[in-house]
């Protein structure tokens, strides 16, 4: 007789369209009553995930978790998953799906004493491939999802093998049923379920009611009794995911194999809410850079490790990251509540940071008479070269109409330097901005020495709409703008040509009113935005009493120039300001979109001379050939490559996911329009209310972007680093040393661009400090890890995308190779490693 393993659950959302508060409550309400109707039906066993639920209880009902954890011990409640929460799939780095892991199995073998070995993400919208690895490395062997749907696969079979970035393999279990049932109609859909699986050995059925938590009813597990106790055909059984495992297995010895992504899903999540993205990606470099300095202070100058900040900043990145947030499918409650914790962790971070930057610059001199000190902390195991900025304050206040421009002193030479418009208004010659170009030491504080000298009044910059067009050329690149459109007409590296005319183009499209679907690249609903006039241009920059050119230098100096471009579309209105540098074959755009308009999307589009063959984008600690006909999901950078002209463009970001490449454009998406938490149901088409609806999108949004073009095999190798110290910026501050302590010095080197340190931080599961490195192009690779002054200088090797995890014994001068959850037993403690 076959065997039906029945999954009894209750998706239970924290939030969606509910907020945080509402999810507590009906977890505690869901876990009660179950927990009731496992003692009460003979043989029924409840699955459950997510920590944060059972923090929740923990922390409110101490009664209840008591009692759930002896329902553990006695089998009647299983633990499943063993997540922190169910996150987005594709939009979080590696890094931080480690962290949701880590916590998550660290709570459960804690209180439960519970390890599960399947993961599940019923409800995420896709599954990035490098999550493979990241599964196999966290001590899973498969997997259960509900995406995407069957009918994005060539093969019948519910269950695969998922091949990942590093050649790693997983069994997933997809199921058709989807994970929820309707109160009262278990037995009925299973019913109707399994005469579709009739050459399935053994059969998995995911039931419970869900999203609002629930979970089964007492007429669901009346019904199924008396379904088993009547069936002759099926043998149904309470049963768990590991179990339903260790029977498919034995009675298939092969799967069918997928090596790619498990996407696209919900195209419209890669965009939706796109402040949620922007400020997770900000908390995400913030987190992880201000580890590296604060990992640096501990272990050079004994600042001590602010774990708690640390924890408290984790958590709010994680929760951020949950499937109906990140994703932005959530209420305008939820987005405004996201946005909050995100802000939270980002303050954490600022004190953090500037408490280790502080330790990192003890030994610098005194500043000098007359001059005011910057200073910039590279956090990463790599020299930067290219343009930084920091502001300062003149030694004296300038009382005179002269205007005091910057001469910047590094290592004894004077640099490239200039002064731009401050962030202030006080319209007295005081607060500077400088800008610079430089190379900045790898893991070192930089100081430079900044002195000033009047000139007659603040620099005016030359007229530029009298020409044609207005040509940037720095000996490795040209760029030229087109003033008669404010458009990029031609972007070249080395005499080659990377971009025509008519790019960084401004393109809305019609678009669906669901925060999930996405809407169509079609001619006639393309609508771009057009140049604005002299006088429409003064009124948007808010000038009263000129007018003023629409394109102009807004900037210009030693370092770069900074041409600004303002636009519009009936109501909206936006900027574009090209950043060129005075040297280098990459430049910047910022872009500024006051956006009007109602169920839209916006990309910035980029038009290539010819089209590329494929479209490639970052994802999971590694990287993946993405799909040109759809839109698509990366992380922090995009890449069209033609390896038969050996030509490649990236796009790297600071908080975009959405993508696409046809025929010759290279679209950015920027944001969409779309209606809250809007689908069209069984009442009818959703937002026909005769009231204001709110819709996503309307106001002020800004955005940064490095174009770099190049030959291919250089860019692919270089991009990932380059998207890191674009993303995990130097940290620059003002400061006047006390001269007090000693140097803290280099704090660590690697030697191989191909290999990314994704961490280095305190340990979690044992006493002292761990490093996460990987391998980004999936070519193998040996580097060479420099640390503390050579007390560690050892060479690592790597397959092609592996990722491995190093304790950093300082007592035995190596790196020990640990657990990606970092599981090493030691009895350090903090002082010995660092003594």
């Amino acid at each position: 007789m076959k065997n039906i393993h029945l999954i009894a659950n209750a998706h239970l959302d924290p939030v969606w369209l509910w907020r945080w508060q509402e999810g507590c409550s009906e977890a505690l309400s869901t876990f009660k009553t179950v927990e009731e109707m496992t003692g009460e039906f003979e043989e029924f066993v409840f699955n459950h995930n997510e920590a944060i639920l059972y923090e929740w209880v923990k922390d409110n009902s101490p009664g209840l978790f008591q009692k759930l954890q002896k329902a553990v011990e006695e089998g009647r409640w299983s633990i499943m998953g063993g997540w922190y929460l169910q996150p987005d799939c594709n939009m979080p780095s590696g890094e931080s799906i480690v962290r949701n892991i880590e916590r998550g199995r660290r709570f459960f073998r804690e209180y439960f004493n519970s390890l599960p070995t399947t993961a599940i993400n019923f409800d995420s919208f896709g599954h990035s491939r490098g999550l493979v690895q990241i599964l196999k490395k966290a001590g899973y062997d498969s997997y259960i999802v509900c995406r995407p749907a069957k009918n994005g696969f060539p093969f019948e079979e519910q269950d695969f093998e998922w091949e990942g970035l590093d050649g790693s393999t997983i069994l997933v279990h997809r199921s058709d049923e989807n994970y929820n049932s309707v109160w009262g109609q278990a037995a009925k859909e299973l019913m109707e379920f399994l005469p579709l699986k009739e050459k399935e050995e053994v059969t998995l059925f995911l039931w419970g009611v869900g999203d609002h938590g629930g979970g089964p009813s007492r007429k669901d597990l009346q019904d199924l009794k008396e379904l088993a106790e009547n069936n002759k055909d099926y043998n149904l059984i309470h049963s768990t995911p590991e179990a339903y495992f260790k029977e498919r297995i034995t009675k298939v010895k092969e799967f069918p194999r997928v090596s790619k992504g498990l996407n696209p899903v919900a195209e419209g999540c890669y965009t939706s809410q796109i402040r949620i993205k922007q400020k997770h990606r900000e908390l995400e470099n913030e987190l992880y850079s201000a580890e590296k300095m604060a990992a640096a202070a501990w272990l050079q100058c004994g600042r001590s490790y602010p774990e708690k900040e640390m924890k408290d900043a984790a958590g709010a990145l994680i929760f951020s990251e949950f499937h109906d947030a990140l994703p932005g499918s959530g209420s305008p409650l939820v987005e405004t509540d996201t946005l909050r914790l995100l802000n939270y962790g980002l303050e954490l971070m600022s004190r953090v940071k500037h408490s280790a930057a502080l330790a990192l610059a003890q030994g610098e001199k005194r500043v000098k008479e007359g001059t005011s000190v910057i200073l910039f902390y590279n956090p990463h195991p790599f020299d930067i070269t290219g343009v930084f900025s920091c502001e300062t304050g003149l030694p004296v206040q300038n009382w005179s109409t002269d205007f005091m421009y910057p001469k910047v002193m590094f290592e004894g030479k004077q640099i490239p330097a200039q002064a731009e418009k401050e962030s202030s208004n006080f319209n007295l010659d005081w607060r500077k901005k400088i800008v610079v170009q430089a190379t900045l030491k790898a893991s070192s504080m930089n100081r430079m020495d900044v002195y000033f000298e009047p000139i007659p009044k603040r620099p005016v910059f030359t007229e530029i709409v009298s020409r044609p067009e207005y040509i940037l050329d720095n000996g490795s690149m040209k760029v030229v703008i087109d003033t008669a459109t404010g458009l990029l007409k031609e972007y070249s590296v080395k005499g080659v040509r990377y971009l025509e005319e008519e790019s960084i183009q401004l393109v809305c499209f019609e678009d669906t009113h669901n925060p999930w679907g996405f809407g169509k690249k079609e001619s006639r609903s393309r609508r771009a935005f057009q140049l604005l006039t002299t006088h429409e241009a003064a009124e948007y920059c808010g000038l009263s009493e000129k007018v003023i050119p629409a394109v102009r230098i807004i900037e210009d100096g030693e370092v770069r120039t900074t041409v600004e471009a303002v636009f519009g579309l009936h109501d909206s209105k936006a900027y574009i300001r090209y950043h060129i540098p005075k040297k280098g074959s990459c430049f910047d755009v910022e872009i500024g979109v006051h956006f009007q308009e109602k169920e839209k999307y916006l990309k910035a589009i980029l038009k290539t001379p010819e089209e590329y063959e494929a479209l490639h984008g970052q994802i999971m600690f590694g990287r993946e050939e993405l799909n040109k006909n759809k839109e698509t999901v990366s992380q922090k950078w995009t890449m069209a490559v033609d390896g038969t002209a050996d030509k490649a463009l990236a796009v790297i970001n600071n908080g975009t996911h959405g993508a696409s490449y046809t025929g010759r454009e290279f679209g950015i998406t920027l944001l969409r329009s779309a209606g809250y938490t809007s689908s069209d149901f069984i009442v009818g088409k959703a937002l026909q209310e005769e009231q204001w609806a709110p819709r996503m999108e309307q106001g002020e949004r800004f955005y940064r972007f490095r174009i770099q073009g190049g030959a291919a095999a250089e860019v692919e190798r270089m991009i990932d680093r380059e998207a890191l110290a674009f993303n995990e910026e130097p940290y620059g501050f003002s400061f006047c040393p006390p001269e007090e302590g000693e140097a803290a010095g280099q704090f660590m080197t690697i030697d191989n661009p191909q290999v990314i340190i994704s961490a280095v931080k305190r340990a979690e599961n044992f006493d002292g400090y761990i490093l996460r490195l990987y391998e980004s192009t999936g070519k193998s690779a040996k580097v060479n890890i420099r640390m503390l002054d050579g007390r560690i200088d050892q060479e690592v090797s790597l397959g092609g995308f592996e990722v491995k995890t190093y304790k950093i014994d300082l007592a035995e001068g190596r790196l020990t190779e640990t657990g990606l959850l970092e599981e090493y037993q030691a009895e350090d403690r903090d002082e010995a490693i660092r003594d």
